[in-house]
């Protein structure tokens, strides 16, 4: 008699549209409540801007404002509030309200597609992982807390570039890449990425999408140089590239963002996701095992943060830099989590998913949030290291009498 493995599948009910329906419909709302729960209060909000915050709202009244660099040159969430407000004749700041709350709406139904499209998750598994990115507090409850920021618009071009990569999508992938690097320059780190997983497919630098992503990089690195030029002529000011505020030299503003948040770091760098590092990690080490160096979310995931930590020399905001990782953490994370079938173990990844909420949205604080990412990490360690129980499946385990081989003796002793 053998044993064999089976599995039991919940699917989903109704058709896929009506099952994208309810999926955006749940993302809505949830955005929603955050968007309420961390919105500054009306009717000056914008007198409640900090940090870089004030200079994008300085912006989008002058398009073309001297504010300090590097702020000055991210022109295009602002331009876009400025040219809505002169559409429209609404608030800068309801406008920026908006704004933020539409784009990263967009953001998240197209991580969910992501998952469902691109790394084909269950819908149960591509819905919770969506909700904890929308309750990510440093990707979208801290934007709707400062609305007036770049951040949004950036969060959705860093996806779509990640996407286009892994669909191999050239011409949408290069567009991406410029419009982002307008929004913020930081995107054009991503840039040679797409060369650099072309290259690991193939193994030939004469192949076309490696020579195709390297000419990207060359045109949108140049257009971006253009477009510095061209806006500095328009302020009337002078920037310095890799200059931090004030437009002090690099290397000043490597000594100063290297000085900035001195011993607590780590801490910093850790509660930006919390346990959910764990199970990334661990989802790394899976893809290391089934595809080794070629595995492309390892190789963009390597990439990514190591951009966070060239950025993390010129930025201080610790969280804010490395959330640039939230898809590739988040994602990964949810590769590991859909492993887990069958419905009692669904109870578990849903619990994991809701001690995630709790300590982003500061439902837990304190010495409590060391003991929510340890029982989370109890769990996941008790899901990965007892795998579902074999279930014996009595219509194939059993094959019935086989055909008696040899002779019978019948005669009496």
């Amino acid at each position: 008699m053998t044993h064999e493995t089976t599995e039991i599948t919940l699917l989903p009910r109704g058709r896929p549209g009506a099952q994208r329906f309810w999926a955006y419909l749940a993302l809505s709302t949830v955005s929603l409540i955050n968007l309420i729960s961390f919105m500054p209060k009306f009717p000056k909000p914008h007198e409640q801007a900090w940090g870089d915050a004030v200079n994008y709202y300085r912006m989008s009244e002058q398009t073309g404002a001297a504010v300090e660099n590097p702020f000055a040159l991210r022109m295009l969430s602002p331009w876009i509030v400025h040219r809505g407000n002169l559409l429209t004749g609404l608030s800068l700041d309801v406008l920026w309200v908006a704004f933020t709350f539409v784009v990263t709406l967009a953001t998240l139904i197209v991580f969910f597609e992501f998952l469902r499209s691109q790394l084909k998750l269950q819908l149960f598994t591509s819905m919770l992982a969506s909700v904890a990115l929308a309750c990510t507090f440093w990707y979208a409850p801290y934007a709707f807390g400062n609305p007036w920021l770049v951040d949004p618009l950036n969060n959705l071009l860093y996806l779509l570039a990640i996407w286009f990569i892994l669909k191999r999508k050239l011409i949408p992938f290069a567009i991406v890449i410029v419009l982002g690097a307008i929004n913020k320059e930081t995107t054009l780190l991503l840039a040679p990425l797409y060369p650099l997983i072309a290259w690991t497919r193939e193994r030939r630098f004469r192949d076309r999408d490696v020579l195709g992503g390297i000419g990207v990089f060359v045109v949108a690195t140049g257009i971006y140089v253009g477009y510095r030029f061209w806006a500095q002529n328009l302020i009337g000011g002078d920037y310095g590239f890799g200059a931090g505020q004030s437009n002090s030299g690099l290397l000043d503003n490597i000594r100063f963002a290297l000085n900035a948040s001195k011993g607590t770091g780590q801490v910093e760098l850790f509660a930006t996701f919390h346990f959910f590092w764990l199970i990334f990690g661990y989802g790394l080490y899976q893809q290391y095992r089934r595809r080794g160096l070629r595995a492309e979310l390892l190789i963009a995931s390597v990439w990514l943060f190591a951009c966070c930590l060239a950025g993390r020399l010129v930025a201080t905001d610790t969280p804010r830099v490395f959330v640039m990782m939230a898809p590739l953490i988040v994602a990964l994370t949810a590769i590991v989590l859909d492993q887990q079938r069958g419905e009692g173990r669904r109870l578990w990844v849903g619990a994991l998913i809701f001690l995630y909420i709790a300590v982003n949205l500061r439902i837990v604080t304190g010495a409590a949030v060391f003991w929510v990412d340890a029982v989370a990490l109890l769990i996941f360690a008790a899901l990965v290291s007892f795998p579902k129980t074999p279930r014996w499946n009595p219509g194939k385990g059993f094959g019935g009498f086989r055909p008696h081989q040899g002779t019978l003796d019948t005669g009496s002793s």
